[in-house]
């Protein structure tokens, strides 16, 4: 009986998805298409450019301490004095240089003496400028600070040919799914609305009418 019942529902599933496949595919077309869009020319693109940085320790058998090295200088990227510094190098006025603490990144991996600095921005070639600016105000700046250890310029940044965001094929996947979710709300809204209908529709038949007597 149970059986019976799921075979029967699973059936009524597929031939409302069959009678509104054309909302399915509309809805999907029309958010995958607003998704693109948007990405394409609403968003602003962002680029990513970045510096790799070699930390060389003075002595040969300092290699222990390097990862502390590391941590340390990745704090001192951060701080407001390099970030000043990159700006009164750019010949930068109007202070829209003192935002690069959220545009930056400075990473590396496990038991690496590589620190990669990474920055965005909108326009291809600042991030380039500013990455690029960063790691020779760090190299001038470390000296005054550390003197266990050195650092040289491992790979400068490239100015980047795609931008890192927005991701328009993903975001036009995602109002494509978006799309059918919306398009399987209103089929199934249709299909329930039907049902409420045709449901009223046998209540009144089924209600005792008056009959009207005629008169003597």
């Amino acid at each position: 009986m149970n059986t019976m019942h799921q075979k029967r529902t699973f059936a009524d599933h597929l031939m409302t998805l069959k009678k509104g496949w054309w909302i399915l595919i509309v809805c999907a077309i029309l958010f995958a298409g607003a998704g693109y869009l948007i990405s394409t020319y609403v968003i602003k693109p962002t680029y990513e450019a970045t510096a790799y940085i070699l930390v060389v320790p003075q002595k040969s058998s300092d290699t222990t301490s390097s990862t502390s090295l590391v941590s340390t200088y990745q704090d001192i990227l951060r701080s407001p004095e390099v970030v000043d510094q990159v700006a009164q190098k750019m010949g930068v006025t109007d202070k829209r240089l003192f935002d690069l603490t959220d545009r930056l990144t400075v990473s590396s991996n496990l038991d690496s003496q590589v620190i990669a600095l990474s920055i965005t921005d909108g326009s291809a070639e600042q991030a380039a400028i500013q990455a690029n600016t960063m790691t020779e105000v760090f190299q001038d700046y470390l000296p005054q600070l550390i003197n266990t250890s050195s650092t040289e310029v491992f790979s400068t940044a490239r100015i980047p040919t795609k931008p890192m965001s927005p991701n328009i094929l993903m975001n036009t996947a995602i109002g494509g799914v978006l799309g059918l979710m919306f398009g399987l709300l209103i089929v199934y809204s249709r299909v329930l609305g039907k049902k409420s209908a045709t449901e009223s529709t046998k209540d009144d038949a089924s209600y005792p009418q008056a009959v009207s007597r005629p008169h003597s």
